[in-house]
């Protein structure tokens, strides 16, 4: 009997029903086409039949027959490139669901380990100072998991908001004290795993942006630095400089960087190599920056490790 539930077995059934019907619809298309071109020529040899009967010349028949053949090529070819391509669209647009299915289902997996290992964790530290056994590593590792169940539950819900089209509270962010002050509180959350280093160029205007936001991309490119960075203690260095007609925040780590292609990085449920995360983290980091007006790319360091490049537009006031 096959382990897997309905949610895991239903959508890899369907896909396969789809795909037979997509061939058995592609075979009845062309199929219909060969009939039709055959009935057309059958006609258009039965007109010259007739025509030479009543007497016209054999080359004016044989021009009657080729004008039906172009008639055909052009028309029924036309129509049945039509069938084709609504086909070809409906089923990209069937495999684009389904991928997206599976990567929610993926995603919902991936979160419910997430969840569950510093739940576990949680439980079994505070048993541990409820039997009189405190010490300061047990508190450390307790703020440590309840800081990363926050996270989590963060990041899914600023997901919901995001899809459901939910709106940014934007103003004018000073970027100078602001960004050391944020990025300070996000990096004591993880104590030594990550050290960092700000330098901003003199007199930048204010960025356009949600405060909120902006500490949510801030707080997921830590994170994302600090879990697949493999070191026990990640150096950030973010630079924040006037690049055109925006301001371009440069973060990266020294991490040992990524395998995939930079392009792939922040699409919905794209996880790396390492299999672990949600996929979600660099989502949001990529639509929040779109939803502010601003962008950003992510790049190979030189040093090896991980960058992002965040453009914010100035404010206006």
């Amino acid at each position: 009997m096959d382990s897997k539930g309905a949610l895991s077995v239903r959508p890899v059934q369907q896909s396969r029903v789809i795909a037979l019907l997509a061939g058995v619809w592609l075979v009845i298309i062309l199929a219909l086409g060969i009939w039709w071109a055959s009935i057309v020529m059958r006609q258009a040899r039965r007109i010259a039949e007739l025509s030479l009967a009543t007497g016209e010349s054999a080359a004016k028949a044989l021009q009657e027959v080729q004008l039906t053949q172009r008639m055909l090529y052009w028309e029924s070819g036309t129509f049945l490139l039509l069938l084709l391509t609504l086909s070809g669209a409906l089923f990209w647009f069937y495999w684009r669901d389904m991928l997206r299915a599976r990567g929610t289902q993926a995603f919902f997996a991936a979160l419910t380990h997430e969840l569950r290992t510093p739940l576990t964790s949680v439980r079994l530290q505070t048993e541990a100072i409820a039997e009189g056994e405190p010490s300061q590593e047990l508190v450390e590792r307790l703020l440590a998991d309840t800081h990363r169940l926050e996270s989590q539950i963060d990041k899914t819900l600023e997901l919901a908001r995001m899809e459901g089209g939910g709106s940014l509270a934007e103003q004018a962010i000073k970027i100078d004290p602001w960004l050391n002050r944020v990025l300070g509180s996000i990096a004591a959350a993880h104590g030594e795993s990550a050290t960092y280093e700000v330098f901003i160029e003199s007199g930048l205007p204010a960025v356009r942006g949600d405060t909120s936001a902006v500490q949510m991309i801030l707080r997921n490119l830590v994170e994302n630095s600090v879990r697949h960075g493999d070191k026990e203690g990640v150096r950030i260095e973010v630079n924040v400089r006037r690049a055109g007609k925006y301001v371009e925040l440069r973060y990266r780590d020294n991490g040992r960087g990524f395998t995939e292609a930079p392009e792939r990085l922040g699409r919905l449920f794209q996880r790396g190599g390492s299999s672990s995360g949600t996929g979600v983290g660099l989502y949001l980091v990529r639509v929040l920056m779109e939803r502010m007006g601003g962008s950003v790319e992510f790049a190979h360091a030189e040093s090896g490790g991980f960058e992002a490049r965040l453009r914010f537009l100035p404010s206006a006031e």
